[in-house]
């Protein structure tokens, strides 16, 4: 009977993904009906998307295409770092792969880059960044995401506390959040047995930095309820991440444990901020982010999804990317100590000037963290986005509208440009080469206006958080011969393992 409430137009499709999850109940059934599914819409998606090399007319190396999620967004992320590798020996420095059914160029070459780029500020993001429906429902609204007209009315309406000069206002509300937070670790952690997960102990830190940056200060009722919130929301992009029947928007329509928690995430999500709101106004912090971004509702210059997605970006999405790029840097001082004093020595110069120095992209506390970014790039692959005209890369011609990705691989690290010790780790060369020389040899936070509106807190963070860790603390590697674990689970490149973090006597 439930069948036939549901709208004529979604039966079949509603009768396929019945069929898929019945098929995939069974593992031998499933292996081979997902070959001849995969091979038929690899022939399909060959010639729907045609590209060739201008003078020979040969096809562009392409992975084929693997029902459901073709090479995302597992490959591209859970697996990235692995298909950086071996997607390039297979198929050389350009070549397609398939996010869903959808073809994303693979550019590995700075010269690539130079040419797909030139015009970045007119490119558009992938709808849902290629990764379907799930996603739309979490984040497809959000500034990151978003393209043309919209995205300039968004991001001129959030942008103001994220800002160069704005973030730098920030800094003691920074420093603040890193002694409350060390202060619980020693109280509650395994920092007082003198250890320190860089990941897993730091990962609420710039969460509850950038929430205040947004909120102002919360109550402990809402800053309780918001901690609840973190783990119920990775949970769901795990879901995004993992793919398959939540990338088809008619898998809404499934009475699934996964829908019915991301209706309830929705609607908490939607609450909390409603209150957040209400909670500002009381306080008469009524410059505070969330109420200008509320005005902006009301005037009809954001839409409601907007505003709620955005903010999760940068909270949710962002904690992951943040505590990634902080927990990294770690492990690298930890394991060139050296490197510590250097930095101790280079802040005891600048201690008159301590707030100019966190700012400063010349020294050598910045160029440890680029240094750290290059050979440890937070994820494998960047977000998609396409030209608005044809492109010519490697002979093969691009049709406008084609989505492009970087291998941040590939291009921070397999790259002749940083010389014969490009996998060492020798900040050094970040002072070597001006920003107008390592344009499109290094990719961290993208390139041109469409970078990463969050990237000057999150310089912030890790610039003061290292200084905190350098005064205080020494940090040295519990086997120096130990490989470096990686959290498998996490869409973002996150270490899995701890170092000693000794307290200075």
């Amino acid at each position: 009977m439930g069948l036939f409430l549901v709208p004529k137009p979604l039966i079949w499709p509603m009768l396929l993904i019945f069929f898929i999850a019945v098929v995939y109940k069974n593992r031998t059934l499933r292996n081979y009906t997902n070959d001849i599914i995969s091979a038929l819409i690899n022939k399909y998606l060959l010639w729907r998307f045609p590209i060739h090399h201008q003078d020979n007319g040969k096809q562009i190396p392409t992975c084929p295409y693997r029902f459901p999620n073709g090479q995302g967004d597992i490959g591209k992320f859970l697996e990235g770092i692995e298909n950086s590798e071996k997607w390039g020996r297979s198929h050389g420095h350009v070549y397609r792969i398939w996010s869903g059914m959808r073809p994303e160029i693979v550019l590995t070459r700075p010269e690539h880059l130079r040419g797909v780029f030139k015009d970045s500020d007119k490119h558009f993001k992938a709808v849902n960044n290629n990764s379907g429906y799930f996603m739309s429902q979490l984040l497809g609204k959000c500034v990151g995401l978003i393209s043309g007209e919209e995205w300039k009315s968004v991001r001129t309406g959030v942008e103001h506390p994220f800002l160069r000069k704005s973030a730098a206002e920030y800094v003691p509300l920074v420093k603040k959040h890193i002694k409350m937070h060390f202060d619980e670790l020693l109280q509650y952690g395994s920092l007082s047995e003198g250890l320190l997960d860089p990941a897993e102990d730091l990962k609420l830190l710039p969460f509850w930095i950038v929430a205040e940056v947004f909120y102002g200060q919360l109550t402990p009722a809402m800053m309780a309820e918001l901690r609840e919130m973190a783990p119920e929301r990775e949970a769901l992009f795990k879901e995004v991440i993992k793919g398959g029947v939540s990338r088809f928007s008619s898998s809404r329509y499934l009475p699934t444990k996964v829908n019915q928690s991301l209706a309830n995430f929705l609607t908490r999500w939607r609450v909390f901020n409603d209150k957040a709101y209400q909670l500002a106004l009381s306080s008469g912090m009524t410059t505070a982010p969330i109420v200008q971004m509320y005005e902006l509702v009301r005037k009809g210059t954001m839409t409601p999804s907007q505003l709620l997605h955005t903010i999760d970006e940068s909270l949710f999405a962002n904690l992951d990317v943040t505590t990634g790029g902080i927990s990294w840097n770690l492990i690298f001082l930890a394991s060139y100590r050296h490197y510590q004093n250097l930095l101790v020595q280079e802040h005891v110069e600048h201690a008159d000037e301590a707030e100019r120095y966190i700012l400063d992209n010349s020294s050598l506390l910045a160029a440890c963290i680029s240094e750290s970014s290059r050979l440890k790039p937070l994820a494998a692959f960047s977000v998609p986005q396409s030209a608005p005209t044809e492109r010519v890369v490697d002979g093969y011609v691009i049709p406008p509208g084609t989505d492009f990705i970087v291998d941040s691989y590939g291009l921070n690290v397999r790259n002749d440009f940083w010389g014969t010790d490009a996998t060492a780790y020798r900040p050094e060369r970040f002072l070597e080469k001006g920003a107008l020389e390592l344009r499109y040899h290094f990719w961290r936070f993208g390139f041109g206006p469409r970078q990463c509106m969050g990237r000057y807190v999150a310089d912030i963070i890790i610039r003061t958080l290292i200084i905190h860790l350098i005064e205080n603390y020494e940090l040295s590697m519990m086997d120096p011969s130990q490989n470096w674990g990686r959290n498998p689970e996490t869409w973002i490149n996150h270490p899995q393992m701890q170092i000693r973090c000794v307290r200075k006597q």
